[in-house]
């Protein structure tokens, strides 16, 4: 049995880590989809990272600047991690308008710091659960970390030139407060149990589980002799924190009124007969909005600042001057 319902408060620290690159480059990407340009007849291009060669051909040049394949079959690449895969003219399309967002913060000396990049990654890292599934899911899609690393540094450019382009970015007490309702569930922390247990076939081997414990052996060695969970079973039986509202209703009946470090069963449930002992106990409640306002304040300047770079960007689309072939 585990717990199908982890979120927290911790759960919203995360989201808010990570929506601001989600907010930006839904922003670097905005011509996802569009398709169409103010060139005369020419479409859009990526941003050059070489002059060019046989392998890997310039495809257009943006302001003068040239621009190669590999860019936009990137930009394919990392699509492919979201429910919607560019096709390769709107990848060109995105590509060039990360281009022009460069050109402006080279412009304007906006950089990025590797430390930043670092922490970011952490962040990343953490909130898919390990390093191990990062890379396994960039390989399925035929990316690097180095390719990832970049993409993030793209992403905190675009948060930082938008920063020094807008700074005045205001957010009222209203869509504050709107934000707050909107995301409540995710400021909530639910009730939980920290629970221990021991999952056998029968009722009488659950009844000889209790005899065990009750002459003085561990919980964890009963549990490694008799559980059937082999996960639990090599942790001694400790499950960790288990929202109360996931667990099934024979034991909701039990393990609220149930006191900490004392055995309860066997009951049975899902699974099989269970012997059960509590270990904590946390009620549920939802952060404040006075808690909470700095980072939802925080999150929606960034969404207005991407917004404004948006706007900014199709201007800058506009007025720049692409044109195929090399």
């Amino acid at each position: 049995m585990t717990d199908p319902s982890r979120c927290s408060t911790h759960c919203f620290a995360r989201w808010a880590a990570l929506a601001p690159l989600v907010a930006v480059l839904a922003a670097l990407l905005l011509a996802m989809g569009c398709g169409a340009t103010t060139d005369s007849g020419a479409r859009s291009s990526p941003r050059p990272q070489a002059s060019g060669t046989a392998v890997d051909p310039v495809v257009a040049h943006v302001n003068g600047d040239p621009v190669v394949r590999s860019e936009v079959e990137r930009a394919i690449s990392f699509s492919r991690l979201s429910s919607k895969a560019l096709t390769y003219r709107q990848a060109l399309e995105a590509t060039i308008r990360r281009h022009l967002l460069d050109a402006e913060a080279g412009r304007l000396g906006v950089t990025v710091a590797e430390q930043d990049v670092d922490a970011r990654l952490a962040q990343v890292t953490t909130s898919l659960g390990g390093s191990a599934a990062l890379q396994q899911s960039l390989a399925a899609v035929g990316l690097t970390l180095a390719d990832y690393r970049d993409e993030l540094r793209a992403g905190l450019l675009a948060e930082q030139l938008g920063s020094r382009k807008f700074p005045a970015a205001v957010v009222s007490g209203r869509q504050v407060a709107a934000f707050y309702r909107s995301q409540r569930a995710q400021l909530t922390t639910p009730a939980a149990v920290r629970l221990a247990e021991i999952v056998v076939k029968t009722q009488s081997l659950g009844q000889a589980v209790v005899d065990r414990l009750h002459k003085g052996y561990t919980f964890a060695e009963v549990a490694r002799a008799y559980s059937m969970d082999p996960e639990s079973a090599d942790a001694g039986g400790v499950i960790g924190w288990v929202t109360t509202s996931s667990l099934p209703p024979q034991l909701t009946r039990v393990l609220p009124r149930a006191r900490l470090g004392l055995v309860v069963g066997p009951i049975q449930a899902i699974g099989g007969w269970h012997v059960l002992k509590v270990l904590g106990r946390r009620k549920g409640h939802t952060q404040s909005l006075a808690v909470a306002r700095p980072a939802i304040v925080a999150q929606l300047k960034l969404e207005r600042r991407a917004a404004l770079l948006s706007g900014w960007l199709t201007r800058a689309r506009a007025a720049a001057h692409v044109t195929h072939g090399s």
